[in-house]
């Protein structure tokens, strides 16, 4: 009888060697893991105190996320009393009452801050409220079934709205056509559009809703919709944008977090429930009833609100294509633009 112990084989030996060693460097990797990696800030939580906010908003009084704000107590919810400053019609008025100091926050289409913001307007973007409701209405009889068709046509775009015109810039460069140089971009105000598209003096029009759904239901068959923002990729992509002014920011960074969290949550109860939504702003929506509110936001894409990385990412991509289109300097990064541009003011 043997007095030596049980016999290892060299492949038994070769395979506990091998399981300690894969042990060791699972553990090693996972404190690596642990001593690298960075730890996200904390979520930050409203303090509850009331504050009086003045808030610029472009048509204020057709937009479904504001309305469902403040009839669905998201505002008093956070402890804010805000107050819409004298209704400015575009993005552009809303950002010239920031810059003026009239709001301490705005809204605004991302292609109508980012201008803006190069040029010195000091603020920050904090929250992605909803995706663009742009369309390309061309008059029929023009013979316009294609982007490229529109060169050497006349757009009418709604008076000093930039945005309007920038998206379908945008989309057009994306396809290789100088949208810039190669079309009349005539602003006109919007009452005026009809009669000019009537009188062919007109080929197309830049615009968004809720105008430009009233356009095609009450133009009697004037306009067709040759493109929009309402489907493929576009439709993912956020495009009204709440800012506030950097001095607002550093003296009271909790007064943009609850802004941030009421417009997000009234943006979430919004999106799932559109119909109710759609008859909170139906009164005062010109020219259409509840039912017609309902057809037009039902065309529309959801309603995502979005923060932080998300924001800045899509925030570079819209300061990439106003590059492609000479509006901003081919030279800058737009990752660190938007970088510099944007706040996530729900970390701490």
């Amino acid at each position: 009888m043997s007095t030596h112990g049980p016999s290892t084989s060299p492949t038994s030996r070769r395979t506990v060697l091998l399981s300690s060693l894969a042990g060791l460097a699972v553990a090693g990797g996972v404190g690596a893991y642990q001593v690298l990696r960075h730890p996200r800030p904390p979520r930050r939580q409203p303090d509850g105190q009331y504050r009086q906010i003045k808030l610029a908003w472009p048509d204020a009084s057709s937009a479904p996320v504001l309305a469902v704000a403040y009839q669905k107590d998201f505002f008093t919810q956070y402890s804010l009393d805000v107050d819409i400053t004298s209704a400015p019609l575009n993005g552009s008025g809303a950002l010239a009452a920031l810059a003026n100091g009239v709001a301490d926050f705005a809204v605004a289409p991302a292609l109508s801050w980012l201008p803006k913001l190069h040029d010195g307007l000091e603020a920050n973007l904090i929250l992605g409220i909803q995706p663009g409701v742009f369309r390309l209405l061309v008059r029929r009889g023009a013979g316009i079934t294609r982007l490229d068709q529109l060169l050497g046509r006349t757009i009418a775009i709604p008076d000093q709205n930039i945005a309007d015109k920038l998206f379908f810039a945008i989309m057009m460069r994306r396809k290789g056509i100088n949208a810039m140089d190669g079309i009349t971009w005539r602003p006109m105000p919007a009452e005026d559009m009809i009669t000019a598209a009537a009188a062919k003096t007109i080929d197309a029009i830049a615009t968004h809703d809720p105008f430009a759904w009233q356009l095609l239901g009450t133009s009697n068959g004037l306009f067709t919709e040759l493109v929009s923002s309402n489907t493929g990729h576009y439709a993912d992509r956020t495009n009204m944008i709440l800012g506030v002014s950097s001095n607002k920011l550093a003296a009271d960074p909790d007064a943009a977090t609850a802004m941030t969290l009421a417009l997000r949550d009234a943006a979430r109860w919004a999106n799932a429930h559109r119909n109710e939504a759609a008859t909170l702003i139906a009164d005062a929506t010109a020219g259409m009833n509840s039912t017609g509110v309902q057809d037009m936001l039902s065309s529309e894409p959801p309603i995502h609100p979005v923060t932080g990385h998300p924001l800045r990412e899509q925030i570079a991509q819209y300061y990439d294509e106003l590059q492609l289109i000479g509006l901003l300097p081919s030279e800058e990064s737009a990752a660190d633009m938007a970088h510099r541009y944007t706040r996530n003011v729900l970390r701490g």
